[in-house]
């Protein structure tokens, strides 16, 4: 999974893995609380929550096609 970057309510910017996220929150303003394993407080940025989560979808990796077994044998 690929980082993504963010700008929280301060300013900062901050990097993000998806990959550590529970889950996703609405709150006033269009400001998104992102609540993350490990941490107690949410992480608050500057973004519909939308946006958020279109910004995490996308940082999966695309799933690859498992290897053709016919070709595995020829090699």
């Amino acid at each position: 999974m690929r980082f993504v970057e963010l700008t929280d309510t301060a300013g900062a910017a901050v990097m993000l893995n998806g990959a550590g996220v529970l889950f996703l929150r609405a709150a006033a303003d269009g400001i998104t609380e992102i609540h993350l394993s490990g941490r107690a407080e949410p992480l608050r940025v500057a973004l519909p929550l939308d946006d958020v989560a279109r910004a995490l979808e996308d940082a999966v990796p695309e799933p690859r096609e498992p290897p053709d077994p016919t070709m595995a044998l020829l090699s």
